[in-house]
């Protein structure tokens, strides 16, 4: 019995040892594009599809800027059913003219 538990011991040490010594692998987190920041801007390809996700989200669009930092997005400054403002991110490198994707 004693020398069974040796065995099992020690096979189970050497497979702890090789699997401790496999760096864990992390998937990637990808960021949902939810509209609310820059990193998570949703992607259209065309303004008015920008104002039908507002309407969708039950958003009213108050104004709209263009922010080319760090490439090219429109933010329409909304306010919601509550008269809450917030900001929606959409990203429009796919057909903003002198974008790199458009060329």
């Amino acid at each position: 019995m004693r020398i069974a538990l040796a065995m099992v011991l020690a096979t189970s040490t050497a497979a702890y040892a090789q699997i401790s010594s496999n760096p864990i692998s992390v998937p990637e987190v990808v960021p949902i594009p939810d509209g609310l920041s820059q990193v998570t801007a949703i992607k259209v390809t065309d303004v008015a599809k920008e104002y039908k996700i507002a309407k969708k989200m039950k958003l009213r669009p108050m104004s709209q800027s263009l922010v080319t930092t760090g490439g090219y997005y429109d933010v329409l400054n909304c306010v919601d059913a509550a008269g809450k403002p917030r900001e929606l991110w959409f990203d429009i490198g796919s057909f903003f003219p002198g974008s790199y994707q458009t060329k």
